[in-house]
């Protein structure tokens, strides 16, 4: 890898975050140990945010399959509203939600909303493990991924907000995040 942990204004993370990912993109099967051994200095923060882009990617593939999740994960009923945000149609299915196109009328513009299937609800892992991906995704500063705008919770249901990448824009900018 030609990226320097030194002398670099980006940050090493996301550097090499690029790296992986692009490895992974070429074929190659990068771990994320072989990183943190390599960059023992920011081993946690490997630890913590190359799973979470594992998983995008992962889900960006099944999505372009058109993969539409479980039986099990259809069954929920989608929500009309949740707080600021107007659900307008559902964008995609993953094993950690469900993401929705929405409109956030404080602000009349369109997002992504990213929201915890009911089923997972009664888990307080699956919550746990929702809540950590939200922040670590809004660590994460890279034209490959699709910021993380908020987090929120209503009627029960968890949800977060990021940007929405209209149908077609999405290959040149990746919405992997949605719904893994």
């Amino acid at each position: 890898m030609s990226t320097s942990l030194n002398g670099s204004e980006r940050n090493p993370v996301e550097a090499l975050a690029d790296d992986f990912l692009q490895r992974r993109r070429c074929g190659e099967r990068p771990t994320v140990e072989e990183y943190c051994h390599r960059y023992p200095e920011i081993a946690d923060d490997i630890r913590e945010l190359f799973p979470v882009l594992i998983r995008m990617e992962d889900l960006g593939a099944d999505s372009s399959a058109g993969s539409t999740g479980s039986p099990a994960a259809c069954a929920d009923a989608r929500p009309e509203r949740l707080g600021d945000f107007r659900i307008l149609r559902e964008v995609g299915r993953g094993g950690m939600g469900v993401v929705y196109e929405a409109e956030q009328e404080s602000l009349g513009r369109r997002v992504a909303l990213k929201v915890l299937p009911d089923a997972s609800l009664a888990n307080t892992d699956q919550v746990r493990r929702f809540e950590r991906e939200a922040r670590a995704a809004a660590r994460l500063h890279h034209t490959n991924i699709v910021p993380v705008f908020g987090v929120g919770q209503e009627g029960g249901h968890h949800y977060y907000v990021m940007q929405f990448i209209p149908e077609g824009r999405a290959s040149t900018r990746s919405c992997t995040i949605c719904a893994g």
